[in-house]
């Protein structure tokens, strides 16, 4: 029998591009490689930064962002149309995992949003402006089968209803949710970057 069945998806991890340029990466037998950040292994990141190149080619896209602590490029090469719907001067929600090859650290993305209110990327600051990775624990997200497009759409739009301003309860919205997987859909939401925690049990649909 197998020893592994099936992959496990890891939560992307909010970090700096400097904590992604000054970490130590990892080769192993498991995956093409992850980053040491404050003794945690991360294998997927989520950073919110300033679209600041790109370049659009048969075989493969690339482009560069930037957060203020550093630029770190971004490689796509399955899915060259990936930027397509960001422009230079836009802040954008990337979320992807971190490669390395000879010397340059890059990240290849799954996900790049485009973000059209900045006090998406100023809160973003002030999460991990004193953040301490040491404190940080990444649990894996092990979903058998993900939540279905209908449930996930349910829930964000009751997300977006129930909030008043500082952003809807989880519990509210968990209550009120006509369907049993309405949390594992939130785990989804949260991890595509359609919605944030603003602060603890707090949720707020990005727009």
């Amino acid at each position: 029998m197998p020893e592994q069945i099936f992959q496990k998806r890891n939560v992307a991890c909010k970090a700096r591009i400097s904590d992604i340029l000054n970490s130590r990466f990892v080769k192993d037998d498991v995956s093409a490689g992850f980053i040491i950040i404050g003794g945690i292994n991360v294998y997927r990141v989520n950073v919110i930064a300033n679209f600041v190149y790109k370049s659009e080619q048969a075989n493969s896209s690339t482009a560069v962002i930037d957060d203020g602590t550093g630029r770190i490029s971004l490689r796509a090469f399955e899915s060259k149309d990936i930027f397509s719907k960001a422009d230079i001067g836009d802040f954008v929600l990337v979320i992807g995992r971190v490669r390395e090859f000879g010397s340059e650290r890059y990240i290849m993305p799954e996900i790049v949003k485009k973000i059209t209110d900045i006090e998406w990327a100023n809160l973003r600051k002030l999460e991990l402006k004193n953040i301490n990775f040491e404190n940080v624990k990444i649990k894996e997200e092990i979903p058998a089968a993900e939540p279905s497009q209908n449930i996930s759409e349910e829930v964000y739009s009751l997300i977006k209803s129930l909030d008043t301003g500082d952003g809807a309860d989880f519990d509210a919205v968990i209550k009120n949710s006509k369907n049993s997987d309405a949390e594992q859909a939130i785990g989804r939401l949260l991890e595509n970057g359609d919605v944030f925690e603003v602060k603890p049990g707090k949720l707020k649909v990005l727009e």
